[in-house]
Order: structure tokens, then sequence, then C-alpha cells
């Protein structure tokens, strides 16, 4: 009988290990699933799951709510799990082509809490607002879903990217430092989502990369600058930019 016992108990660890082999097998960085299954309690696979409309982070089986830091970005997510502030009427719902993660900064000393609070009232009225806003010492502020068109660089540069951020202005060398190290980490993690090449203002309009608002005014439209009169200030050249964003 305790033969028998063991080898039932043998059986089941052996089973058992071979589910959690499974799962982590299938430990994907991002699972793309079908509509409505963001609304489910229980989920088997960590990691992010998008359903072509937003994004929820899973550990334990559980959608992640509250502030979580995931691949090196401090996230906030509602207690449903989602994301976005911004309300469906507000700005585009428009699904952008996935090219172009656009950098840029507030433009004017404000820190990102400030920018964020901007935008949420001003997004319809001034016609302009971007996916995510960092600052405040490396806090991470979506505003609208990635994936959407936002309105941060022109028509053409806006149908493209799947996610534009801007970068929160502040004073102090060590905040900036934070917010810098977020920003980055930011658009690692969104390129490696949307499968964009981790280079930066590399080739001409149509080439997949990370850009700057600057590449944008040189190749496709406008006369922005930005980020890089910014991160000068502290010292940020473009090339400490584009070693950190290739990592």
């Amino acid at each position: 009988m305790q033969k028998k016992r063991a080898r039932l108990l043998t059986i089941v660890m052996a089973v058992a290990l071979g589910v959690l082999l499974i799962a982590t097998q299938f430990d994907q960085q991002v699972h793309y699933v079908n509509p409505g299954t963001l609304n489910h309690h229980f989920f088997w696979r960590r990691g992010w799951y998008y359903d072509g409309t937003d994004w929820a982070y899973v550990r334990g089986g559980r959608k992640v709510t509250g502030s979580q830091k995931i691949n090196g970005v401090q996230y906030h997510f509602r207690a449903d799990g989602r994301q976005y502030e911004l309300t469906s009427s507000q700005g585009s719902n428009q699904r952008a082509t996935p090219k172009y993660i656009i950098l840029h900064d507030v433009g004017s000393r404000a820190t990102g809490q400030q920018a964020a609070s901007f935008m949420q009232r001003t997004a319809n009225s001034n016609q302009a607002y971007t996916n995510f806003i960092v600052g405040n010492g490396g806090t991470v502020y979506l505003m609208k879903q990635p994936g959407t068109v936002s309105w941060g660089a022109g028509t053409t540069a806006n149908q493209n990217a799947p996610v534009q951020i801007e970068l929160g202005q502040t004073s102090s060398a060590a905040t900036f430092r934070r917010d810098y190290q977020a920003y980055v980490a930011l658009a690692r993690d969104m390129a490696g989502k949307y499968n964009i090449p981790l280079t930066l203002d590399q080739g001409r309009a149509g080439t997949k990369g990370i850009k700057s608002h600057r590449w944008v005014s040189q190749h496709i439209w406008g006369d922005h600058q930005d980020p890089y009169e910014y991160l000068a200030r502290f010292g940020v050249t473009k090339q400490e930019l584009v070693d950190d964003l290739a990592g």
C-alpha cells in the first residue's frame, strides 16, 4: 500500500513539474490575446497581455494593480488592472502603425505630474498629448493606451508611432537621473512590445526605430528639437542616449 502511495505521489509530482515546465516555456514577454480576455480573473502565463486595445501585466495568475516595477519601469495600474488615464472621448482611438517610438521633453519647467495634469485637462482643446509622461523622480504616467495615435509630432509621425513619451523637466540632478533611467527603460520596454529596433534617429522617414522629436522635424515635419537640449543640461549626449537605449 505504501509503495502504491509513493508511486502515486511520484506521478503527481511529475505531472506538476511538467505543468510548471510548460508554463515556463510559454512565459513570453508579451501575450497577444483576444478581446475580452483581459476581463478574466486568472491567467496561466506571467507577463504582458495585449488584447488589441489595452495592456495588463500578470504575476501569480492575477493582473497587477497599484504601483509595480516591471522591466525597470515603475508603472501604475488601476484597480481593474488597466492603465490609461485619458478617457475614450479624449484624443484619438485610431490604431497606429508600429514604426516609431518618439521621444520628447515637455519643453518647459514642469514635473511629470504637472504635465500629466495639464494634458488631462487640455488634450482635446490643445490637440496635444502623448501616450506617456515620465517625471517626479522616475514615475511613469500613462495618458493614452499604447498602440493608439497620440498628437505629439504631426499627422504622419503620429500615425506611425504606437508610443510617444514626454520627459518632465527638473532642476535637480538626482531627480533627472531617476527620470532619465525610467525614460530609457520605458522606451526599451515599449520598443520590445512593438518589435521596433533599439536604434536612435537612424535612417529616413519610414525606417523603423526609436526617434527623437528632432529627427521627426528633420525627416518628416515640424521644427522641434527635443529632447537633446534638455538632456544636455545634465551632461547627457546623444551618443550616451544611443548607448543606453541599445542596452
